[in-house]
């Protein structure tokens, strides 16, 4: 029995980390006139007009005024610096932050129990065909 509930634990499990996410670009624009907003809750890139990537976590970094503080990387094709300090919102010219897309992790997984329901039914229906017509 207790291996039944570690079993669905572990399903569970793996499901967590199959769902759908994309990159939302948002431009810096949409940010300074409140048509879009960071989340303080998820990861954040950002791209500066000198084509500089910055990485912060989540909490890691926050929006006074027209400035972003933080503790982050510097990420270049294969250097990763640390960085801590602020950047103005004037040198940025887009963020972006992971989002995830529940539909599309619904339909995955539908996906995935439709096809092994199908596989199901194949290989019972030739099994009882087979036990019917033995030769």
């Amino acid at each position: 029995m207790l291996k039944k509930y570690i079993v669905c634990f572990l399903i569970l499990s793996i499901i967590n980390f199959a769902g759908c996410t994309y990159l939302e670009v948002i431009s810096n624009k949409d940010v300074s006139e409140g048509r879009a907003e960071i989340t303080l809750s998820d990861e954040l890139y950002l791209t500066t007009k000198d084509y500089t990537r910055y990485h912060f976590l989540p909490y890691t970094y926050q929006i006074t005024n027209d400035t972003l503080y933080g503790s982050g990387a510097i990420e270049n094709s294969s250097v990763i610096t640390p960085f801590q300090g602020a950047v103005a919102f004037n040198d940025i010219i887009n963020f972006e932050q992971n989002k995830t897309d529940t539909g599309a992790t619904i339909g995955l997984f539908a996906g995935v129990i439709a096809v092994v329901l199908l596989v199901g039914v194949i290989v019972y229906a030739a099994a009882f065909s087979d036990a019917i017509n033995p030769n």
